[in-house]
């Protein structure tokens, strides 16, 4: 067997001698008489491939090789200057344990710019398929042509990776000699597919539909889909522009191993500050006009007390770091965080090593965007809903609430009337007590409301609280007594008690204790065609044990009778089909009242860590005066009461 060739770097040496005849040779170099002597002269491409090229970050790529194709700079090498925030983004995203990398963040934030300078790094340095997901096909179709090309088109480093074929930019995809980019957008699900990346990039997923069609997943699980057999390496980028709290950028946040916050140095003090809107300041003036037009506003900083104008805030940009967010902070405790070095952004990444981080980007921290106009923005939003929905989404980059669909606990404890808790309104007024119940694994809380007679259901709320078993659950619903101020008895007619969780059991056999007066309800997922619909449960949940004679379930549309119950909370104490509460209703109550909002598909949310039982519970006697339909019942001594039918 012929001996190896000896190892010999030739990038340390221009002559190699081979003193055997490996394999590989020519047969004519292999059969030579003598030394033989052969020049080897090697191509650009191969002096470049052989090349070991010396790590450089991407914040180090850009401005030795990106051209900027659009905006003021256009022409001009790439500037961090201009977005000095998005240098730790850039680096960061190629820290090794890093997977995934979101940016929720304002407009004008260089989010777009910069991620394309990161795929023009990628095609240059660490080359792999790419796969740049857009919420349109006209978006996709528009930024790949007037955006992606020119970049590579325009940078002469970037220039120099293009093929020469006349098909290098299409429309949808850009070839290049060390990879392609292949461009798509979230509502085709053929868009989705048949696509294999290293690098993924979601383009305001916000923006996306939730599913592409009812018979697929989650548009954002089959965009993840497209890099999984890339376990080492492979990089997703989510930008967007918040929408709702639920929103996809909006839960990638609250779910992130890291959040990282733009923190600056103070002109003044030289200390580092956290860029916060609470700091920005503008005097007494209210006229958002004016403060936009006279620059009144002015950040101050929390460590020094210093004023800063623009452009002290620009100056303390540049020298500004990202660090890890404490979600422990008290902001009543330490109303002015303190920087620590351990926070920084790649100490942190060093120490825990994060696979999914995320970044938040407000408006206040873009040079293009000044401090009066966020202040501006912020008064304009104090009587204008479109403008909250703008000041929210747009300059603090957080998901917006309507607050048509929020109630004031204010508003709620206004429903009091003089009362106590108990006690019936009398003089025949009241047609009928009906209770809510919503089941928890250590308690039920009801509530007990009375609802007068005919269409416009003028109600009042009894009593409310919580009960340990359902023993004392029984005594309150029906062995209590509920009188008038004449001593009239008032019987409990139906209770609606939620039956879903882990006491389904539990409330299906007391259910069966009090039959035809404790119904059993579940809320049905979304919107249904009819607000209720009945069912009969034979077994119980988890087992084949009978129950004896079954089990009556009503699924209720909760959204329908939720639109119901805020419509009766706007109605005034004094007019037709008032929802009144008794005087001694506390602040619990009506903070539970005002827990849940109304989404833009018009569905009920419960924000993460507020407890809504009462809003339940309340929405639950609604139901109960429904299946009784009290609202038909004749009123005693009417045509058709019982009363005049004797008579």
């Amino acid at each position: 067997m012929t001996a190896p060739a000896p190892c010999v770097d030739i990038r340390q040496s221009t002559t190699v001698r081979l003193r055997h005849a490996p394999d590989w040779l020519p047969e004519k170099y292999r059969r030579r008489a003598g030394r033989i002597r052969v020049a080897v002269r090697m191509c650009a491409g191969e002096r470049r491939l052989l090349k070991k090229s010396r790590w450089i970050w991407p914040s180090e790529w850009a401005p030795k090789y990106r051209t900027v194709t659009y905006g003021p700079l256009k022409g001009s090498r790439w500037d961090h200057s201009f977005m000095p925030h998005f240098r730790g983004i850039m680096d960061a995203s190629f820290f090794p344990s890093v997977r995934v990398i979101g940016n929720c963040k304002a407009p004008q934030t260089g989010s777009s710019a910069g991620v394309e300078t990161i795929l023009g790094f990628v095609a240059d340095r660490k080359p792999g398929p790419a796969f740049v997901v857009y919420p349109d096909k006209d978006t996709a179709s528009k930024r790949s042509t007037d955006y992606l090309q020119p970049m590579f088109t325009d940078s002469p480093r970037l220039r120099g990776l293009l093929t020469g074929s006349a098909d290098d930019l299409a429309a949808l995809r850009i070839k290049l000699k060390t990879m392609l980019v292949y461009m798509g957008w979230a509502g085709s699900v053929t868009s989705l597919g048949n696509i294999s990346a290293m690098y993924l990039v979601g383009d305001e997923i916000d923006k996306w539909p939730e599913q592409p069609t009812k018979k697929e997943a989650r548009t954002l699980d089959l965009f993840f889909e497209r890099f999984r057999a890339f376990l080492f390496g492979a990089k997703a980028w989510l930008s967007s522009t918040p929408t709702l709290p639920t929103g996809p950028i909006s839960v990638y946040l609250s779910q992130a191993q890291a959040v990282f916050d733009y923190w600056v140095r103070c002109p003044d003090c030289g200390r580092m500050e956290l860029m916060e809107f609470d700091r920005i300041r503008f005097g007494a003036e209210r006229d958002p006009q004016r403060v936009l037009e006279e620059k009144l506003a002015r950040y101050v900083c929390g460590q020094c007390g210093s004023e800063w104008d623009d452009r002290a805030r620009n100056k303390a940009l540049q020298d500004g770091r990202w660090a890890a967010r404490d979600r422990e902070r008290d902001p009543k405790r330490t109303p002015v965080p303190v920087w620590d070095e351990g926070r920084e952004l790649f100490a942190w990444l060093r120490r825990h090593r994060p696979e999914r981080i995320c970044f938040h980007s407000p408006a206040w921290i873009s040079q293009l965007v000044s401090l009066s106009e966020c202040a501006s923005r912020f008064l304009a939003a104090l009587t204008d809903k479109r403008a909250m929905h703008y000041f929210m989404t747009q300059i603090k980059a957080e998901g917006f609430i309507d607050y048509e669909t929020v109630r004031e606990t204010d508003a709620i404890l206004a429903l009091r009337d003089e009362r106590p808790e108990g006690l019936v309104p009398g003089r025949g007024r009241v047609a009928a007590l009906v209770a809510g119940v919503d089941t928890q694994d250590e308690y039920f809380r009801f509530v007990i409301r009375a609802f007068g007679w005919g269409l416009d259901q003028e109600s009042w709320l009894i009593r409310y609280g919580s009960a340990p078993t359902l023993g004392a659950l029984a005594q309150v619903l029906f062995g209590d007594q509920y009188r008038d101020a004449d001593g009239l008895y008032y019987p409990l007619h139906l209770a609606v008690q939620d039956a879903m969780g882990h006491r389904t059991a539990e409330v299906y056999d007391f259910s069966r204790a009090y039959p035809g007066r404790v119904q059993p309800y579940k809320g049905a997922a979304g919107r249904r065609p009819t607000p209720k619909t009945w069912s009969t449960i034979d077994t119980y949940p988890g087992t084949n044990r009978v129950i004896p004679g079954g089990i009556k379930l009503v699924t209720c549309d909760s959204h329908h009778y939720k639109d119901q119950l805020s419509a009766r909370l706007q109605i005034k104490p004094g007019d037709p089909g008032a929802f009144h509460l008794h005087g001694e209703a506390g602040l619990d109550y009506a903070q539970m009242m005002c827990a849940e909002y109304r989404d833009e598909r018009g569905l009920w949310q419960c924000p993460k860590g507020k407890a809504n039982h009462d809003w339940d519970c309340e929405m639950m006697a609604l139901i109960a005066a429904d299946i009784l339909q009290i609202k038909y019942w004749p009123r005693p001594g009417e045509a058709g009461s019982p009363e005049t039918e004797g008579s």
